[in-house]
């Protein structure tokens, strides 16, 4: 089951043909190495527009949304057994 974290954090990744890919994102001053992006999702909440990735770095499962409004990262949620 998934672990809400909703912590802000940072976001390293590449942009290939008008489109971003996370590779890394710092949480609790350590690097997570991203292996695989598994699904990638436009959320609306109101007025705010969001992205949500879901990946998976170091064996565990994690997803990140980005606020395309205010341009912020946040570590949403973890896979937790």
């Amino acid at each position: 089951m998934y672990q809400t974290i909703h912590e802000a954090i940072a976001v390293v990744g590449v942009y290939s043909h008008a489109c971003f890919t996370p590779k890394k994102f710092l949480w609790k001053n350590r690097v997570h190495q991203i292996a695989d992006i598994t699904s990638v999702t436009d959320i609306r909440d109101g007025q705010v527009r969001a992205r949500r990735y879901s990946c998976v770095a170091e064996n565990n499962s994690y997803r990140l949304v980005f606020n395309r409004s205010e341009e912020t990262w946040l570590l949403e949620e973890v896979w937790c057994e």
